[in-house]
């Protein structure tokens, strides 16, 4: 009997816990980059910078730089969504807009 109630306790524990863990998601906003030429051939080494102007919101600080790989692509990630302008090798290039959970992808094409 004793046996049975410290069994059902773990197993009940177990229960619980699964159920608070596997509920929790990823909410990484995740950004890729691809910068191509007109030909569609990938850019290598271009500098990709992605930030928010303080001016249009005090709060935001982030101003992030990554060079294209091999393949063209720069890929970035964040902890809250928001609307990011973009900007490859110092000339802007529109905005992007960070979405929670999901992966958003941006393809830049330079003459």
């Amino acid at each position: 009997m004793k046996f049975r109630a410290i069994l059902s306790l773990i197993l009940f524990t177990g229960i619980i816990s699964f159920g608070f863990y596997s509920c929790k998601k990823d909410r990484t906003c995740k950004v890729l980059v691809i910068v191509q030429d007109s030909l569609e051939a990938p850019i290598v080494g271009a500098d990709v910078r992605l930030w928010c102007d303080d001016t249009e919101n005090p709060l935001c600080i982030i101003d992030c730089v990554k060079t294209t790989l091999t393949d063209g692509t720069a890929h970035f990630q964040f902890a809250n969504p928001g609307i990011l302008k973009v900007y490859v090798d110092g000339d802007p290039e529109g905005y992007v807009e960070l979405k929670a959970s999901e992966e958003v992808e941006k393809v830049i094409v330079r003459p």
